[in-house]
């Protein structure tokens, strides 16, 4: 079988990931609303993490061929940390991509609320390819740890794992990278939006 097919068969894991993902981004905007400051204190304590990495996306978008130097930067840091970590071998644990999407899905939603300046179609399109890459994986994983419970065979799951990472999930990702490339570009160069987290330029110590 493809990985089309491969998916196809495993649909409603599929289904209820994507919508663990859209609930959650709802719910965040609605905290957003309902609780502003307890919604504040969810965003920070959930996108900390990501400081120091966007602050190197930063510092070699402002470089020579910065876009697409962050795409790559983009690419590799979603491909390994969500893609593999999280939703592959995360999902060899059965539950961890859905936590995984829970806390997505709602930053997600928190972030665009609090930044609105952030949503355009570049930011819709980098959410569905890069969303959608971290449940094919999720899927792949969660076979190979339905296996390992006895419910299948753990050699084919792994095979059908890697046919569905390679030849979609990578795909996926990397067209995700891209948008989110041009979207720091588009926010920070264009637009000349402040830079997250309180960053400045003269922070980024920028080698050209």
């Amino acid at each position: 079988m493809n990985s089309f097919e491969l998916l196809r068969g495993e649909w409603k894991i599929f289904v209820m990931l994507s919508s663990l993902f859209i609930f959650s981004y709802i719910g965040g905007q609605v905290l957003f609303v309902v609780n502003n400051d307890f919604a504040l204190k969810i965003v920070d304590k959930l996108d900390s993490p990501r400081e120091k990495i966007v602050k190197i996306i930063c510092r070699y978008l402002f470089m020579p061929y910065g876009v697409i130097r962050a795409t790559f930067i983009i690419f590799f840091v979603n491909l390994f940390g969500g893609a593999l970590i999280w939703s592959s071998i995360g999902g060899i644990f059965i539950i961890i991509p859905f936590i995984h999407n829970i806390m997505t899905g709602s930053l997600t939603g928190l972030v665009l609320k609090k930044y609105p300046e952030r949503m355009n179609w570049l930011t819709l399109f980098n959410v569905f390819f890069e969303i959608g890459a971290f449940i094919c994986a999720a899927v792949g994983g969660i076979q190979i740890g339905m296996s390992i419970l006895g419910t299948g065979n753990i050699y084919l799951s792994i095979t059908n794992w890697s046919k569905i990472f390679l030849t979609v999930v990578v795909p996926l990702q990397f067209i995700g990278a891209v948008f989110e490339g041009f979207l720091f570009k588009r926010l920070f160069i264009d637009k000349n939006i402040s830079l997250p987290y309180g960053l400045r330029i003269e922070d980024l110590s920028i080698k050209k």
